[in-house]
């Protein structure tokens, strides 16, 4: 520790020389300039849509774009530099260009565009929307320069858009996970990414802007903390902020598979209302994490998989996120097995008065899944044994879930803001397992067998609040903030087990018959002071005090059924604990930021106390106490005139052990691979260095985004695995058969993870589609024990990608993408052991309607490699989904189409995780081949903007170039 504590502050003390930045002097800030002005057609004297406005460096290195409105109007901002270029450009027309300095007016009156006589003759100019523009820290991109199919969703129109991609069903923005999507800044269904991209039109979209938004306390303060969340912001066009519309669908299909759904967004003005509803049987789902306490109360395998790293994934398949049947309903992840699911979502946003917004949302989801598995498990004993574990389960899980948030932003007066966000949740689940296991040795001989079948019903809610308050004082720069957080849950479980077990070696068979109630109450607060002050005019310095507690009371009885089913309380499974986890921090910080710069460096002196009590069977006290120096700091650089930045972030924190870790009491849910908590668990440290460089440039669509990410943990929780040759009794009162094994959290040094990722994107302009590569190389250390010995699973990831997306028009579209990563797989135990294996993923997108968007058809290949993973589950097969339809009725709002999924029947889902101490594949049922009939009704298509008046030019010719097609 004392080492820790010298790097920490030798860490800190050379990024104080930062600080001296904050000392120079500056000139005052200024209010912002923006450029209005109107364009005016030479020819007919009418006023221009869609004409481009741009902001150029003298070099036409361009700044900020946009296009004119429905009168030819327009307003963009002036960026601070002495000389700008200012460019107004339509298809057919000579542009406009002049250099503005600083001291002139940005008042541009009436620009009259003059008919450009080259392009009248026999030449076609092609012209191109502006991309975006970079405001600071913001990309914005114009979504009218982007094309994508007649009905498409927002996710359709966000995929094309330069350094934004799919990986795994996350969207990820300049390399990184977007973890909050805001309509017009605005939640909508609360904080999750997938709900607004797969319910919003996407051409009601006007523009989309990527940002790292600061926390709720940072942006009240004006002091960067360094919180930052990946974030999606899309601007609706003026003209579907007032109106209703949405869309309505319903099919079946072959072995009766159904889908039925919609999305209505009644919007006027500020207040806004939209509900969502989803109802199929084709594995489209809309829960999140937080709906799910208890689903895995007895899905898992067992075994300590603590820290475990996917290497591989599958594809659950069902109802697809292609084509244009406009059936992609708030779809929130997937989980494996066959699921039904009938929901229902509301969400309401207003503004009451000019000093209150308000946002909130409401869930409801019922869902059944049908899940089977086939799993096998190799993990390493020591330099000579390996153990095999094989699994068949079948899992049905039965769930359903209220949850409603809100968030309330309240200016009460120049000087007193607040931001209010409650949540609540309240679920009831019921889990059935029925689980087939074998352990065999690396000879191939059986050592036990396990036939269990269990049964849980779960009741659980949570209810949490966080309260944001500053006050702001008459001298800049100067406030007084503070931030409550208190969280309320409750658990409530009831289980029963049926279980034989069979000894080979002794020809010995076992059975268990119990019942089990668990309740876990959690209570947890967090207060935090903070005070800013003003230190020069380009640097501001804060102080501030945070105390937290987070207390769980825990109480678990076990009773085993005699043989006339009377139960008999087993204090080897039973316990009664209570966990006090109490923290107090001191805080210091300083920032400095101008035009280039933003530097911010943070220092926190943090005391933590763990108060473990046991009641039952034993009474025990286990206290500690942790005292650690918490240095933090970012520096960021942005060029603004030629779109080049980079970014340094140094983070340090803490993660307390979870009440399930601590108590005491042995979980035999499965007996072969039992688990039991360890009340001296301790914290642990960890360090975080990401590195950044982008270059961005909007005007040719050319984005190079590069990181490098290093993470390490002091004081690890990893697990502790005992693997039994021989029968043993565990606590002198549970036996554990041969093959079997019981795992303990500990804390454990050596763990560590480290990537580096670079992505870039150019269009190909000859064909219309813009080009994306992304390399990764990725390696993380997974320190173990095992049966007393230490082990190092180390996992090194070479990973390249390709992708090709049109942006041709709406009747042609097609994508291409494939990615393929190879993992080197070593245990420090046995360094032999060949666990290496390859996994590609590949996708080709095809969808071509007729010019009117009458007709249309969809094809979607996926193909699916997996090499080197265990006997039988090496799998290497296409999935095929294929669509074809027509549309009709006013401005095409009906859509009747025919699906079929998985035209080949081979899906399949495979996925291997790496542990500690194993290495495990599991193989889960999936959708396969059905058909589906579709009909889907576009409500409340608005009226297109009239037409303007065809020009002389542009007669004979194609469509689209300058102007703006809504």
């Amino acid at each position: 520790m004392k080492k820790h504590y010298t790097l920490s502050i030798l860490i800190f003390s050379l990024l104080l020389t930062f600080s001296a930045f904050g000392q120079r002097p500056a000139g005052q800030a200024q209010e912002e300039r923006k450029f209005t002005g109107k364009v005016i057609d030479g020819v007919t004297n009418t006023p221009m849509i869609g004409a481009n406005v741009l902001v150029k460096t003298v070099t036409d290195s361009l700044l900020r774009g946009t296009v004119t409105g429905a009168d030819g109007t327009f307003e963009i901002s002036r960026p601070d530099i002495p000389q700008v270029k200012l460019e107004i450009t339509f298809l057919g027309y000579k542009t406009i260009s002049r250099i503005h300095s600083m001291r002139e007016p940005v008042t541009l009156g009436d620009l009259i565009l003059l008919e450009d006589t080259k392009v009248l003759g026999e030449v076609v100019i092609q012209g191109q929307n502006v991309v975006g523009e970079q405001k600071g820290d913001t990309t914005s991109f114009n979504a009218n320069a982007f094309k994508t199919q007649t009905n498409a969703q927002a996710e359709d129109l966000i995929r094309k858009m330069p350094g934004i991609t799919m990986q795994g069903g996350q969207i990820q923005a300049q390399g990184e996970n977007v973890q909050r999507i805001l309509v017009d800044g605005r939640e909508f269904f609360g904080n999750d990414p997938n709900i607004a991209l797969r319910n919003l039109p996407a051409d009601a979209i006007d523009r989309v802007e990527v940002l790292d938004q600061r926390s709720d306390q940072s942006r009240l303060t004006g002091f960067d903390d360094g919180n930052y969340t990946k974030t999606i912001n899309i601007i609706l066009r003026e003209d579907r902020k007032n109106g209703s519309f949405g869309r309505a669908y319903g099919g079946y299909g072959t072995d009766d598979r159904y889908a039925a759904g919609g999305s209505l967004n009644m919007f006027k003005g500020d207040q806004r209302f939209s509900v969502l509803g989803l109802f199929n049987n084709i594995n489209q789902q809309n829960f999140s994490s937080q709906d799910l306490a208890g689903v895995t109360a007895n899905a898992s395998g067992g075994g300590g998989m603590r820290g475990g790293m996917m290497g591989a994934g599958g594809r659950p398949g069902g109802g697809g996120q292609w084509g244009g049947g406009g059936n992609n309903n708030f779809f929130v992840g997937n989980q494996g097995g066959i699921v039904t699911t009938n929901a229902l979502g509301l969400n309401y946003s207003d503004k009451w008065g000019k000093k209150v917004n308000f946002t909130g949302s409401y869930f409801f989801n019922n869902t059944t899944n049908s899940l089977r598995q086939i799993t096998n498990r190799e993990t390493v004993v020591n330099e000579n044994l390996i153990q095999y574990y094989q699994e068949n389960l079948i899992n049905t899980v039965e769930n359903n879930n209220h949850r409603a948030n809100a968030r309330i932003e309240a200016d009460l007066n120049e000087k007193n803001s607040i931001i209010l966000t409650p949540s609540l949740s309240f679920q009831n689940n019921n889990t059935f397992s029925d689980r087939d296991a074998l352990t065999l040795t690396n000879a191939g001989d059986s050592l036990s067998a396990l036939r269990s079948i269990s049964n849980a019903e779960t009741k659980a809610f949570n209810i949490s609040n966080n309260l944001t308050y500053r006050y702001k004082f008459n001298k800049k720069g100067r406030t007084l903030s503070t931030e409550i957080f208190t969280a309320w849950s409750n658990r409530d479980q009831v289980s029963d087990l049926l279980a034989a077990s069979r000894d080979f070696r002794r020809f010995v068979i076992d059975t268990t018959l119990q019942e089990t109630d668990a309740l876990n109450d959690g209570f947890n607060y967090r207060v935090n002071m903070t005070f800013t002050e003003q230190l020069g005019k380009n640097s501001i310095g804060t102080f501030g005090y945070q105390i937290g507690n987070n207390k769980t009371n825990a109480d678990q009885k076990t009773y085993i059924l005699d043989d006339e089913r009377r139960p008999v309380l087993d204090t080897a499974l039973s316990n009664e604990f209570n966990n006090k986890f109490i923290t107090q921090r001191l805080r210091s910080g300083y920032a400095y930021n101008n035009q280039a710069w933003s530097v911010n460096l943070n220092l926190d002196y943090q005391n933590a106390r763990l108060d473990n009590q046991s009641f039952f069977p034993e009474v025990g006290t286990f206290n500690r106490s942790f005292n650690n120096l918490l240095p933090s700091a970012n520096v960021n650089y942005r060029n603004r005139e030629t779109g080049f930045s980079w970014r340094f972030r140094y983070r340090t924190d803490t993660n307390e052990p979870s009440v399930a870790e601590l108590q005491n009491v042995v979980n035999n849910q499965n007996p072969l691979n039992l688990r039991v908590g360890n009340p001296e668990l301790g914290q642990s440290y960890n360090h975080n260095i990401f590195a950044n460089i982008s270059k961005v440039n909007l005007e040719k669509s050319r984005t190079l985004f590069m990181f490098l990410n290093y993470s390490g943990t002091n004081d690890y929780i990893g697990n502790s695995t005992f693997l039994t040759t021989r029968d043993t009794l565990i606590n002198n009162e549970i036996l554990l058969r041969s093959g079997g094994q019981i795992s303990q959290p500990v804390n454990l040094s050596g763990n560590f993870r480290t990537s580096f990722f670079l992505t870039y994107g150019a269009p190909i302009k000859k064909i219309k589609t813009q080009f994306n590569t992304n390399s990764r190389v990725s390696f993380n250390r997974i320190p173990g024990l095992i049966n007393g010995e230490k082990n190092l699973n180390d996992n090194l990831t070479l990973s390249q990608g390709l992708t090709f997306s049109s942006n041709i028009s709406q009747n042609v579209d097609f994508s291409i993408n494939t990615t393929g990563s190879y993992n080197i797989v070593n245990s420090s135990l046995q360094q032999n052991l060949n666990n290496n294996f390859y996994q590609q993923e590949s996708n080709i997108r095809l969808y071509f309607s007729s010019t009117n968007g009458k007709f249309f058809m969809g094809n979607n290949f996926a193909h699916t490699l997996y090499t080197g993973l265990s006997e039988g589950f090496n799998q290497n097969f296409w999935l095929w989904n294929l669509e074809g339809g027509f549309r009709f009725a006013k401005n095409n709002k009906a859509e009747l189409k025919a699906v079929v999924f998985d035209v080949l029947n081979q899906n399949n889902s495979i996925s291997r995780t790496i542990s500690d101490v194993s290495v495990t594949d599991v193989f889960t049922n999936v959708l396969t081949r059905y058909g589906m009939v579709t009909f889907t009704y576009i409500i409340g298509n608005f009226k297109q903007p009239a037409a303007q008046p065809q020009q002389p030019w542009m007669m004979g010719r194609p469509p689209g170039g300058g102007g703006r097609t809504w």
